[in-house]
């Protein structure tokens, strides 16, 4: 993350629909450094699938007619540590044990986000299963270099990583900055690759991450994360009560 980058002005904002007793609202998102962040009730909310918590600066965190807990900080991290990390102050960061209640579509072209209690009609040119870990981690399979590459699912990813074994013999196209709220900041190389999921395809900036936040993922069978490259790309339904990833 660069702390100097400046921050957007446009105006953030939803609209609300209450459609047979089931509630849909639909934000503005800013992509602020390639982060998922919307506004409401005036509080600005980082949507991170990467993380299985939910951290603000309250305890309560009312959203779409319901009162959710949220924890001050995890693993010694607050909302406070993140903002600065991020360069960027938020007021929650969502993380999983909320995400998971709502079908929730994102439209980076668009640039809106839409939570529902209910099903959201979506056109779709694909689907494929959202593959549920022990501590909570989400996860899709990807087919990389001709390989089939297990990756989290991180909106809070700006940039995509997978293990270095794929990223050998390509070439560097530079470096990046990134952080990772429980690790603090690191760089990383980056490489322009091509990704697919059933017939379609599409092109990734993959970085590798530090052995030391790699290494507990392999442990659990995931090679890296998949995050904006994926959300830039396609319109994207998010299932989580029947573990369906759609992509329009």
């Amino acid at each position: 993350m660069s702390p100097h980058l400046e921050k957007p002005t446009q105006k953030l904002l939803y609209h609300a629909a209450n459609i047979n007793n089931h509630m849909m609202k639909t934000f503005n998102i800013d992509l602020y450094d390639g982060h998922l962040i919307f506004e409401d009730n005036g509080l600005k909310v980082l949507v991170d699938t990467g993380c299985p918590v939910t951290i603000g600066k309250d305890t309560r965190f009312d959203f779409m007619g319901q009162q959710f807990q949220c924890l001050m900080d995890f693993g010694g991290t607050g909302i406070s540590e993140i903002s600065a990390q991020l360069g960027y102050d938020i007021d929650v960061f969502m993380g999983m044990n909320l995400i998971q209640q709502f079908y929730i579509q994102t439209d980076y072209k668009k640039k809106e986000i839409a939570f529902s209690t209910d099903m959201i009609p979506f056109n779709h040119v694909c689907t494929l299963p959202i593959i549920r870990g022990r501590v909570g981690e989400v996860c899709i399979d990807l087919t990389v270099k001709g390989k089939c590459v297990r990756l989290a699912l991180d909106t809070g990813a700006k940039i995509s990583y997978i293990d270095e074994a794929f990223t050998d013999g390509e070439t560097k196209v530079e470096t990046q900055d990134d952080f990772n709220p429980l690790f603090g900041k690191f760089s990383t190389s980056i490489y322009a690759m091509e990704a697919s999921v059933g017939n379609r395809s599409f092109s990734v900036n993959f970085g590798t991450l530090p052995p030391v936040m790699a290494m507990p993922l392999k442990m659990m069978g995931i090679y890296g994360a998949i995050g904006f490259d994926l959300f830039s790309t396609f319109a994207v339904l998010m299932d989580f009560k029947n573990n369906v990833l759609s992509l329009g």
